[in-house]
């Protein structure tokens, strides 16, 4: 992960134009409404047309908030999946999408691809939002039923899609297989199919590390990358490799440690990797910062030296003010 840190930028000139970008707090809070309503839908239980022609209205939404501002994007989803147990199935599948379609585009893919994408991502888990949900909730292991409806659920969620008349093969195809795995390392050679369920499956993996549940608190980010973004020989495959340019070692809404001992917020992705702006939110003899100070971690005295949980940052953070930085 540190080779491909050391010269890779997240290339934000990849992503879509974005639009003249709203004022922050009308961001921020499209982003909780659209969250809401998603988790809402998700939960409805009975597909329908009206079902999938709301998914696809929802989907839309988030591509175009998230052209507006991406690091608003990641840092509110990732925050929220670190932070939040409510609509944990919303949040995940919402994480996924953004990230999903960043990685898409800096590999140059159609848009209809890139479509059926962010719709698998938000829908993979609709056979068993309820129990997903519960899941993040209870403290406890999955009983029989839950494990059963895990084990079940790519299946489950492709015949709900069906059932809701959704007229597009290659979503369906990539929710129910987006669980395989595959074992080609070049994921730009790969059928549409298996390539994005490929993708799917590494975003899944890694978003779900950096989100917290009851019986466990968010990983760091060093370790989500490693589950998800590492191949068999322990280096950065095709997918990590984009991975790790698209979000940084540090994607926003993560916390750091820097090398001057304070610890603080990723806001934004820098111009590499491992080189992320950072909210520095409490000095290094443990105080709490007045104001939330902007950091370049480009700066030697400003580099990240690892990442923290929110947990080890104790602070409730006010994200308006943070993000103003």
């Amino acid at each position: 992960a540190e080779a491909v840190a050391a010269g890779a930028a997240p290339t934000p000139d990849a992503e879509p134009a974005a639009r003249a970008r709203p004022p922050l707090q009308e961001l921020l809070d499209a982003w909780e409404q659209l969250r809401r309503k998603l988790s809402a839908l998700l939960k409805a239980g009975e597909p329908s047309v009206e079902w999938g022609m709301q998914m696809r209205g929802f989907a839309l939404q988030l591509r175009e908030l998230a052209a507006q501002d991406a690091d608003v994007a990641l840092y509110y989803l990732t925050f929220s999946a670190a932070q939040e147990l409510d609509h944990y199935s919303a949040v995940h599948g919402m994480a996924c999408a953004v990230i999903g379609e960043l990685v898409g585009r800096w590999h140059g893919w159609p848009d209809e691809e890139l479509a059926a994408l962010v719709h698998c991502a938000l829908s993979m888990n609709v056979s068993m939002t309820r129990t997903q949900d519960a899941l993040a909730q209870q403290a406890s292991a999955p009983d029989e039923r839950q494990r059963r409806e895990i084990a079940e659920h790519a299946q489950g969620s492709a015949t709900f899609l069906a059932a809701a008349r959704i007229e597009d093969p290659l979503w369906i195809e990539v929710v129910r297989q987006h669980h395989l795995g595959c074992d080609e390392a070049e994921v730009d050679a790969l059928p549409p199919v298996p390539r994005l369920a490929e993708l799917v499956r590494r975003i899944d993996i890694y978003t779900a590390k950096l989100s917290r549940r009851r019986s466990r608190a968010a990983t760091t980010p060093a370790l989500a990358a490693r589950d998800a973004c590492l191949g068999r020989s322990g280096h950065p495959d095709s997918i990590g490799s984009t991975l790790l340019r698209v979000l940084g070692l540090y994607p926003p809404g993560t916390c750091v440690c820097l090398a001057n001992g304070e610890t603080g917020i990723v806001i934004a992705r820098g111009s590499k990797a491992h080189t992320p702006i950072v909210a520095a939110l409490r000095r290094a003899d443990g105080g709490l910062l007045m104001q939330p100070g902007r950091r370049d971690t480009e700066l030697r005295a400003c580099a990240v030296v690892r990442g923290v949980t929110t947990r080890d940052l104790r602070v409730r953070i006010q994200h308006l003010r943070t993000l103003r930085c």
